[in-house]
């Protein structure tokens, strides 16, 4: 089947001015290479959720016979396409790079192997060219899976085991270290209630608060961050510490997560013996 005539999509015009002009040319120079046989469009572009401070994300299906020189030449096909400030392969992805322009424009590519493609982990894309119809390998999405339970108890045993490290940074007076564990504390929260709403749909990692329910955004929004002194980083670090643990204690419930009670009762214990605040404030039942 031949290939349909390029075609800019229309939801390109929502990223900021000059994106359109970068995927042109990218578009330009791959075609022309005969080792691209397909691309495609990819992250909230193709997803359809792409807006105006979104990236340029592109997939390569390359033939596999020179997929390897391919990627050794990323360089050289990365400037016929477009001057860069930053330009870096990914090491876990051969042929596979990210770059920032000189205005500021952020171009991902991520290469594939023709043969990859009925396996391929990327299943929401967006054709731009296809040479040999490859677009009917890619396998469908799959739906998510709800709340995993094992993550759930993945992310209580980390909240003890990091709690109980606050007085290394109490007892040597490091308060800088301190913000870190309230911050550490903070983001283990977001990542239990961002587990506790799956499935979600496929978004990217910059879409931080439209993981949350809008009651969890307000969780968050009142938890204190701290300043760099004794009496705020220990007030703080204990105001998020009963937040995890009472909100995780709630989605264990729910999951049937069974909660680790000698883990709790060793690691309070420990951080009375240094006179820290250690949860009394959230009832056990």
């Amino acid at each position: 089947m031949p290939a349909a005539p390029y075609e800019r999509p229309a939801i390109v015009d929502r990223l900021e001015p000059g994106y359109g002009r970068l995927l042109d040319r990218a578009v330009e120079v791959l075609d022309a290479d005969d080792r691209i046989r397909a691309i495609w469009l990819s992250g909230s572009l193709a997803r359809g959720t792409a807006d105006s401070v979104s990236d340029l994300d592109l997939l390569l299906a390359v033939d596999d016979g020179r997929f390897d020189e391919f990627a050794r030449e990323w360089k050289e096909w990365l400037a016929d396409i477009t001057p860069t400030v930053i330009a870096r392969a990914l090491p876990f992805l051969p042929g596979s790079v990210y770059c920032v322009t000189p205005d500021r424009l952020r171009l991902d590519v991520v290469s594939e192997r023709v043969s990859a493609l009925a396996n391929s982990m990327f299943r929401t894309r967006t054709a731009v060219l296809d040479k040999d119809g490859l677009d009917a390998l890619i396998p469908p999405v799959v739906a998510g899976a709800g709340p995993s339970a094992a993550r759930v108890a993945q992310l209580i045993e980390e909240f003890y085991r990091d709690y109980g490290m606050f007085p290394v940074g109490t007892q040597r007076g490091d308060w800088l270290l301190g913000l870190e564990a309230v911050h550490l504390i903070r983001t283990l929260l977001y990542q239990l209630f961002v587990e506790s709403n799956a499935p979600l749909p496929a978004m990217g990692v910059k879409q931080w608060s439209a993981k949350l329910t809008p009651a969890q955004i307000a969780v968050l929004e009142a938890l204190p961050t701290g300043t760099a002194e004794r009496e705020s980083v220990i007030s703080a670090h204990e105001v998020v510490s009963v937040a995890f643990v009472t909100h995780a204690r709630e989605v264990a419930a729910a999951l049937g997560v069974t909660w680790p009670e000698e883990l709790h009762r060793s690691t309070v214990a420990y951080l009375g013996r240094y006179g820290l605040p250690h949860l009394e404030t959230v009832r056990f039942e």
